[in-house]
């Protein structure tokens, strides 16, 4: 008899025990992280586990134990169930409910941009406005402040102090959620330009440049070059031109290119561009540091957003080019035939200007 009433107590105790977990339980699963509303973005990365899940919904503050979670899903089966996407979810929600949500695959839909080369911060700011995102001032603030980027990105070392990010927001096609604000639009733009430049900074072939000459040059390039082919004869040339032993040929160490007498310019009204295309002898002569035609030497800065291919060029020019000029060809197709000699170029300028 004994034994029966130490059975029942621990029975008793048992569902004692069985009750308070399961009302603890309940109550988690119940249970909120916080009572903001602030929404959070959460992504889902495809063939991500449910640990990894649990672990990154904690770490963002939007369960309170990853370990439930995990066994949540395990006893519902939905391990398999969860689909890969962006969500909004929010610290006030339930983990059932965010489970609901991660199941039922209704994902924010991102706001795919694209980016060309060869753009100025103006034109970028002008396709993100049109995307939806934010507003150009709003991108424009934070695209000029360069200072504001320097210390987290080493890349930026050389960037002259109280300059603009011009040059350095890589040109491509990227994805965001609609909710980015300004900051978080830059950052990408320049991961981008860290992760493209890195492939080729240990094998810069000019001495003695920084990487902001380089992007500079490469900006020129974007702009002077059609043919990607050509990028590298377009870039020794004008490295070329700065040399001291090619002055006495080629203006005394001028640069001596158009497209940086357009940047100087900036927007045209008339032509309603910021690349005008015909350049008067009053504007080949404005006085600015980004003439390259009255001042000698690299401008201040990038004129535009170069893609990989013009870094490459810049960084390694076609070192066995002793070309000093070139001019657009009669074949109409981008390419551009090249000179040594103030003699060779009249000659390729009168027959361009013949076939026009």
């Amino acid at each position: 008899m004994r034994h029966v009433r130490a059975l029942l107590l621990a029975l008793s105790l048992l569902a004692l025990v069985v009750s308070c977990g399961s009302y603890v339980l309940l109550g988690e699963l119940r249970a909120t992280p916080s009572t903001t509303v602030e929404p959070v973005e959460f992504v889902v990365a495809p063939g991500e586990t449910a640990n990894d899940i649990a672990s990154r919904l904690s770490a963002a503050g939007l369960i309170r134990q990853p370990m439930l979670f995990r066994i949540l899903v395990r006893w519902r089966g939905l391990d398999q169930q969860i689909q890969a996407g962006r969500y909004v979810l929010s610290p006030t929600m339930t983990m059932s409910e965010i489970l609901m949500v991660l199941q039922s695959g209704k994902v924010v839909d991102d706001i795919q941009i694209t980016i060309p080369e060869g753009l100025r911060l103006e034109e970028i700011a002008t396709i993100i406005a049109a995307a939806g995102l934010v507003s150009e001032a709003e991108f424009l603030e934070v695209a000029r402040d360069g200072d504001r980027f320097r210390d987290d990105y080493f890349l930026l070392n050389s960037l002259p102090s109280g300059a603009t990010l011009e040059g350095y927001l890589f040109p491509d096609t990227y994805r965001f959620a609609p909710s980015a604000d300004a900051e978080t639009i830059v950052r990408k733009l320049l991961d981008r330009f860290v992760e493209q430049y890195s492939t080729i900074e240990r094998s810069v072939r000019v001495p003695g440049v920084t990487v902001h000459q380089i992007v500079t040059m490469a900006s020129i390039i974007q702009r002077e070059a059609v043919l990607l082919s050509e990028m590298p004869k377009i870039s020794a040339v004008f490295w070329n031109r700065l040399k001291p032993q090619f002055a006495p040929t080629f203006g005394g160490g001028l640069l001596g290119a158009d497209a940086t007498v357009q940047y100087a310019l900036g927007y045209d009204p008339v032509e309603g561009t910021w690349w005008q295309r015909e350049l008067t002898v009053e504007e080949l002569a404005i006085q600015s540091p980004y003439n390259t035609r009255v001042t000698p030497g690299l401008p201040p800065g990038p004129i535009a957003a170069p893609g990989l291919a013009a870094l490459t060029a810049a960084a390694q020019p076609d070192e066995s080019s002793p070309y000093l000029f070139f001019v657009a060809s009669c074949e109409r197709d981008g390419s551009h035939k090249f000179a040594t000699t103030i003699e060779e170029f009249r000659i390729y300028e009168a027959e361009w200007l013949a076939c026009q």
